[in-house]
């Protein structure tokens, strides 16, 4: 009898063996569900007190919710190009929004290694495009899914295993646009209104108006969910969601504090697949560090992908049997955001956030015209400009940042105790392990976005090749030029002076902003070999026209405004140079570029729509009030002059389908009035702007 118990008891055990040997073998279908620009406390599970997200919510506790979580660049497009190869986009030169830097053609984007180990790839409806990158020939890696535009049920039930991404707008920032309206918008305070901002009604209004935003992607992941469960693969499918970066309030999305960075991850595993948990059962919470960099390596391998195949990426693996060791730190990045120039690193472990700010003389709230579109943003700089913001909430709009920022997070998750002198040792250990994760992932921001691509035309290569040759970019160097520009020693003042003939772009540019953070720290006390060496600088032929824009703010400060003047007026009419222009023209002394500004703003050929807004802002907030007023006059029109050009277009492309020949004619006859009506108007405004401009 004990025989046949214990020969019962073996063919059991075996049995289940078996299944467990066959789940392991057998690969998950994976969907990964991204929303836009929300961090993690907007959701319910991580503290938000609206409690937007049941569905999310209860995903939580039949998954696992991740709570250290952190956005590789806190904007869209680099993200994307991050998670799109699995490789920091500072380690490839697409780090600032909108590069599209080419990449080599041995970097394989994540769908194209996941049909190399037996997926089916897709993704839809409301699927991204933005990776930030093009391959060599045109090589677009929207191009590399098997389907890149809608979800097909019946194509993923015969194609599994499969994985899916669904991208959703519904909480894109643009979302919480849209103007306040008192009398009608009656909405309650926002019961977790951040630290540094204003307790305004157009703020509490975001809030809200972002709050359902978070409703209405709520709803659209219980939609997707009950499809996967409809079209039984539920009990297949591991269900994952994040969102892309932090966001979306003012000093959230496109910075490296918590609200721009701390992002949500919720992994639901199904029951077949509980050797892959990363705790013991479900509804429990995993508080290892993670990085958005560690996503598709970890997609990868859950997959069944070897360390051969996913050898280019740069992440670990968090999750499943290949899961690696837990990191010390984890970084993030931060370059040019739309057309505002910046460059700032962080590194963080699980207690405290360092930030460098490699160029502590642009202001953290430097206008950037998209985000002007959001009353919240409208609001709390009016109320700056008033002069009615109290200490933390006036910060955000400061001429100038800390060179180091240090917050101990769990405790200040708002970031606004800046504590650094009181942790100098842990500054360096932890800028120390920064120096590292740079050198050893090629960090490509230690020249200019603008001088990359010279060097890169220059040398035929592409800047994932470029920092990787040592005698063309030396890292190491520039690092510690870097760091050396951050000192504020004037001991140093010979060594910068002796590199504005370097031979390497990039210790010239650091030369040159030490030398400008002198200044700023009042340390150059107009030296006349400084002065002289920098005359000569912005007089050199094929040298950096960033670089000399530096050098001439720096005459102007220490009193050769006539230098530095007639410098940053030759760039100006270089008709490639608006990039350059807005910024400097924004960030140096008004009283001393106010005749520049407005000839710049008349006369200037300006790229684009952002960099006219830019120019437009410094004159408002800075210019008299009639100066001012003739501005904002300006603007409206340009806003009226480009409605009826879109009108005409749209007109003459056929889309008014209800019209008649005749009408269509008719209608662009009147509209074609009305638009040389406004361009008469708005070129006499532009005629009165010009007699602002003071006689020498």
């Amino acid at each position: 009898m004990m025989k046949g118990i214990f020969c019962s008891l073996l063919v059991g055990l075996t049995g289940v063996i078996s299944q467990l040997q066959a789940a392991a073998s057998e690969k998950p279908n994976i969907v990964w569900i991204v929303s836009e620009d929300n961090g993690a406390r907007w959701l319910g599970a991580y503290g938000n007190p609206a409690k937007p997200t049941p569905t999310l919510d209860k995903m939580a506790t039949e998954g696992f919710l991740f709570t250290n979580t952190y956005a590789s660049v806190p904007v869209c497009a680099p993200q994307r190009s991050t998670w799109i190869t699995g490789i920091n986009a500072i380690s490839m030169g697409t780090q600032g929004m909108r590069s599209a830097f080419e990449v080599p053609g041995h970097i394989k984007y994540y769908p194209e290694i996941f049909q190399e180990i037996g997926y089916y790839t897709s993704k839809g409806d409301d699927a991204k495009s933005d990776y930030n990158l093009r391959g060599p020939r045109g090589r677009n890696a929207n191009d590399t899914w098997n389907d890149s535009k809608k979800i097909v049920w019946e194509n993923l039930k015969k194609n599994q295993p499969f994985i899916h991404v669904f991208n959703t707008h519904a909480t894109h920032e643009s979302r919480s646009f849209g103007g306040f309206k008192p009398e009608k918008d009656k909405v309650e305070k926002a019961q977790d209104l951040a630290s540094y901002h204003p307790d305004l009604p157009g703020m509490h209004f975001v809030y809200d108006k972002y709050n359902k935003c978070m409703m209405k992607l709520d709803g659209e992941v219980a939609g997707w969910l009950k499809d996967l469960e409809d079209n039984g693969l539920a009990e297949n499918t591991i269900v994952i969601y994040s969102s892309d970066h932090g966001g979306v309030l003012p000093r959230s999305k496109r910075y490296l504090y918590n609200s721009g960075t701390h992002c949500p991850l919720i992994v639901r595993i199904p029951q077949k697949f509980k050797h892959l948990y990363p705790a013991s059962k479900p509804g429990m919470k995993v508080d290892e560090l993670v990085s958005f960099t560690d996503f598709p390596k970890t997609w990868l391998s859950l997959g069944g992908a070897t360390s051969e195949q996913v050898k280019q990426m740069q992440g670990r693996v968090f999750l499943g049997k290949n899961k690696e060791a837990k990191p010390e730190y984890v970084f993030s990045f931060r370059n040019r955001m739309d057309d505002r120039m910046d460059m700032v690193r962080s590194v963080r472990d699980d207690k405290y956030l360092y930030i460098r700010n490699y160029m502590p003389f642009v202001p953290n709230g430097q206008f950037l015209p998209y985000t002007y579109n959001m009353e919240a943003t409208r609001a709390w700089k009016q109320y700056f400009l008033d002069g009615k913001t109290n200490e933390i909430e006036s910060r955000f709009f400061g001429d100038h940042r800390e060179s180091d920022e240090f917050y101990l997070y769990n405790e200040d998750y708002d970031n606004v105790k800046n504590v650094a002198l009181a942790h100098k040792s842990d500054i360096q250990k932890m800028r120390r392990a920064l120096r590292e994760w740079q050198l050893k992932i090629f960090d490509s921001g230690f020249i200019s976005e603008y001088d990359m691509v010279k060097e890169l035309r220059k040398h035929e290569l592409t800047a994932y090749e470029y920092v990787r040759k040592p005698e063309l970019y030396p890292l190491a160097e520039y690092i510690e030029m870097a760091d050396k520009s951050l000192e504020y020693d004037p001991a140093n003042i010979s060594l910068f002076v002796d590199s504005l003939d370097d031979k390497y772009i990039g210790k010239r540019h650091w030369s040159v902003l030490g030398l400008l953070n002198l200044s700023f720290a009042g340390k150059l006390k107009a030296n006349a070999k400084v002065l002289s060496a920098l005359e000569s600088f912005i007089n050199r032929k094929d040298e950096s026209t960033l670089q000399q824009a530096y050098a001439s703010w720096i005459l102007i400060r220490e009193g050769k405004q006539s230098a530095g003047l007639a410098k940053i007026r030759a760039i100006a009419k270089d008709g490639n140079q608006s990039r350059t222009m807005i910024n400097m023209l924004d960030w140096i002394q008004f009283k001393y570029v106010k005749n520049v500004a407005i000839e710049y703003f008349v006369d200037g050929e300006m790229g684009g729509v952002d960099s006219v807004r830019v120019l437009a802002s410094v004159l408002i907030e800075n210019g008299s009030p009639e100066l001012a007023d003739l501005t904002e006059q300006s603007e409206k029109l340009r806003h009226l002059i480009k409605a009826k050009e879109g009108r005409i277009k749209k007109l003459k492309a056929g889309k008014e389908k209800k019209y008649s020949p005749e009408r269509v004619q008719t209608e662009i006859k009147k509209t074609q009035g009305e638009l040389d009506k406004y361009e008469v108007e708005r070129k006499a405004i532009l005629e009165k702007m010009r007699s602002f401009i003071s006689q020498f």
